[in-house]
Parts: structure tokens; C-alpha cells; sequence
């Protein structure tokens, strides 16, 4: 099975696109996303095959930088559960006395 039979047969997730804002819609399965980057992840995520080498270029620099961000979110959530669990600890401590 190629991968544009799968590209093709998979079914894709529902899009809320807000009602002010006009949709990209992708030129190969015409699928809506709501800005630029998810447009270019969603190309090279669904149809690298396809694409150009300049828009594969594209992809893996927005790529990286998406995964800069879920990396940064990933670190100041792990921050503050450890504040959080530490804050409890030190209530827990001064009620418990």
C-alpha cells in the first residue's frame, strides 16, 4: 500500500475554523487549517512526498521550531508541578505541627 493510497483513505479530524477567519485549505486534500504554520506542518506531516525540496526546507524549519516550543511548555509545566507539589509539601509541614 503506498503512502498516498493511506494519505487518501485516512480520515481527517474535524476543524473549527473561527467565522472571521478565512480557512487555508490545502491544494491536495483540501483539508482547512486555521494559519500558515499549521498549513506547512500539515503539508509535511501529511504530503512530504509531494511536496517541493524548498517547502520540505519549509517544513522542517517550522518543524523545529514547534518542537522548540512544545519543549519550552514541556520545562515550565515540569516547574511548576514542582512548585506546586513543593507548596503543598510546606502547608502540609506547617499544618501537621
Amino acid at each position: 500500500m503506498s503512502t498516498e493510497t493511506t494519505t487518501a483513505t485516512r480520515t481527517q479530524p474535524e476543524t473549527d475554523v473561527p467565522a472571521n477567519a478565512t480557512p487555508i485549505v490545502c491544494e491536495h486534500c483540501g483539508f482547512e487549517l486555521t494559519d500558515e504554520k499549521q498549513y506547512r506542518l500539515h503539508l509535511g506531516l501529511e504530503h512530504y512526498g509531494q511536496l517541493s525540496e524548498a517547502d520540505r526546507q519549509t517544513f522542517r524549519e517550522t518543524y523545529h521550531e514547534e518542537e522548540a516550543d512544545l519543549n519550552r511548555f514541556r520545562i515550565i509545566a515540569l516547574g511548576a508541578l514542582v512548585m506546586l507539589y513543593f507548596g503543598f509539601l510546606i502547608v502540609y509541614a506547617l499544618l501537621a505541627v
